[in-house]
């Protein structure tokens, strides 16, 4: 549903608390807004805790902080999801655990409000392929991204000089967190940002795991071929060798403008601009992270990633 709103304010709710993104994403909107560059406004949000079940998946002083910077913003806490439902215009989903994603986000897209959800889409295929149907069936409209997918970098490649693309050595952080399992926590980062090089198609993926990295091999259906490294000791960067039938090219990616980059894309798409990517692509990295955590236990052996429509 494209967004055709007269109001001179887009009303974004947030929902979910237990991230740095609820303030650094209202921050970087209400910038925007101010300067007169988008009609969108972060206005309200939700602690997921006042859900059944609803929990934090990082410290309480974190989170308490996060709250009160997100309120000093000028941004009114909603303890009911459905009031905050009903007075806003698109939603952002920012909760850090990918497994409560599907929950919070279903009620904003049975509504048809526009909806962001925040990396990784859910730690679950099966989560995703319902979150699609749903979005699919309210005719809502939703993607999910992680900030890497805006590296300034990859539309600085040279696409003449590789000439087709043909192979991805791409490198990351491997950090772990026992509550989203394997490769959905920062494996995402790095997956992403390879689809944002050259789109999906992966056919099949081998992973393994050491104390020190992950590593992870990706066959395209069309031929392409990506190898991940995940590491857990090394520096916090990111970057890839792009390799062309024409040439090879490398980069590093700068952070000083990546999240910057993603909220401009946020806000582009709530205004009723085009997602930054397609939630069906969204749903096949999850299905490729899903297939990842499957070949990790059996060292390597490869596992078919299931086809998304």
């Amino acid at each position: 549903m494209a967004l055709a709103n007269t109001k001179s304010i887009l009303r974004i709710g947030a929902i979910g608390v237990d991230s740095s993104h609820l303030p650094e994403f209202t921050r970087r909107i209400n910038e925007l807004n101010d300067a007169g560059q988008t009609p969108c406004r972060v206005t309200q949000f939700f602690d997921q805790i006042n859900l059944p079940g609803g929990k934090h998946d990082m410290p309480a002083e974190n989170v308490r902080n996060w709250k009160e910077s997100t309120a000093k913003l000028g941004v009114h806490e909603c303890v009911d999801l459905d009031q905050l439902l009903d007075q806003v215009d698109g939603v952002m989903v920012l909760s850090l655990n990918g497994k409560g994603h599907m929950a919070l986000a279903k009620p904003a897209l049975s509504r048809s409000l526009p909806t962001y959800i925040d990396k990784p889409l859910t730690c679950s295929l099966a989560e995703a392929k319902t979150l699609l149907a749903e979005a699919r069936r309210s005719k809502a409209r939703c993607y999910s991204a992680s900030s890497l997918r805006f590296a300034v970098e990859i539309p600085k490649l040279d696409r003449e000089k590789l000439g087709d693309l043909k192979a991805i050595d791409a490198y990351g952080p491997g950090e772990i967190n026992e509550s989203m399992p394997g490769l959905f926590y920062y494996g995402v980062h790095t997956i992403e940002m390879v689809d944002a090089i050259w789109g999906p198609g992966v056919k099949r993926i081998s992973a393994i795991r050491t104390p020190d990295r992950d590593l992870a091999d990706l066959d395209y259906h069309d031929g392409r071929y990506a190898r991940l490294r995940l590491d857990r000791k090394g520096s916090y960067a990111f970057g890839a060798t792009v390799h062309g039938d024409k040439g090879v090219q490398s980069f590093g990616v700068d952070f000083a403008e990546i999240y910057n980059r993603l909220v401009q894309g946020m806000v582009r798409f709530f205004e009723g601009g085009p997602a930054p990517v397609g939630l069906r692509d969204i749903v096949e990295n999850i299905a490729v992270m899903e297939a990842g955590n499957t070949s990790i236990p059996r060292d390597g052996e490869w596992v078919d990633v299931e086809t998304i429509e």
